[in-house]
């Protein structure tokens, strides 16, 4: 199985690298990046990709050949600078990509988005936390689901984690927090189960934090 990953110098995405990496079913990762990956792994190919929003015709044609996509690009507003460089980053990047994919995709193709908690695809939402980061990563969900409904061989799952912690984190953490916290390697193991799933095509387009956990007991593509 071939994957495509965005973000994988990030905080999650670095996490989806490594355990892609050491995943005997994957057989290759195309990391789509501004700079090089550190891991030297045979596995991992990179694309150097100044421009998010433009892709050469060619350059679809051959991302479109892989089976899945995992986006781990992006982050909250109050991280990522002004409101059009974040809805830029969020929305632009993301859907950039994914049309292309969804356009040329010629075999089942999954694309698993990296959203949040409280991603509202009404961009209704009036509470001032992160507002801005809810409205656009709900729009975001909501333009992906238009592009699966359109494209026959296209599916997308939205990923809707709490707050991500460190792998390390200490256990009373979760203890306290279960319904508000994700462990990074969890909600890795979550979207790959998903990215490598069949039984899943096209079946879920929301998963929420209680089903991420539930999709990382999976042991291998086999079981999913």
């Amino acid at each position: 199985m071939k994957i495509l990953l965005t973000g994988a110098t990030g905080f999650v995405g670095a996490e989806v690298l490594e355990q892609l990496v050491a995943n005997a079913a994957v057989t290759q990762i195309t990391c789509i990046t501004r700079r090089e990956i550190k891991n030297k792994s045979p596995k991992v190919k990179t694309i150097i990709q100044s421009d998010f929003l433009h892709y050469d015709d060619n350059l679809l044609d051959e991302l479109a050949t892989n089976d899945s996509c995992i986006w781990a690009l992006g982050g909250k507003a109050s991280d990522l600078g002004t409101p059009e460089v974040f809805e830029q980053i969020t929305y632009g990047f993301t859907l950039a990509l994914a049309k292309g994919l969804a356009e040329r995709a010629q075999h089942p193709f999954t694309f698993c988005y990296l959203s949040g908690m409280g991603a509202d695809q009404s961009e209704t939402a009036w509470l001032p936390w992160e507002k801005l980061t809810r409205h656009l990563k709900g729009r975001t969900e909501k333009n992906l689901n238009n592009l699966q409904d359109r494209y026959i061989n296209f599916c997308v799952h939205s990923f809707r984690p709490a707050g991500i912690l460190p792998d390390k984190t200490a256990k009373w953490w979760h203890s306290l927090l279960e319904f508000m916290i994700i462990r990074v390697n969890v909600l890795a193991k979550g979207m790959i189960a998903a990215a490598t799933s069949q039984s899943l095509f096209r079946s879920q387009k929301l998963i929420t934090n209680s089903e991420i956990k539930k999709l990382a007991l999976r042991k291998s593509i086999s079981e999913v």
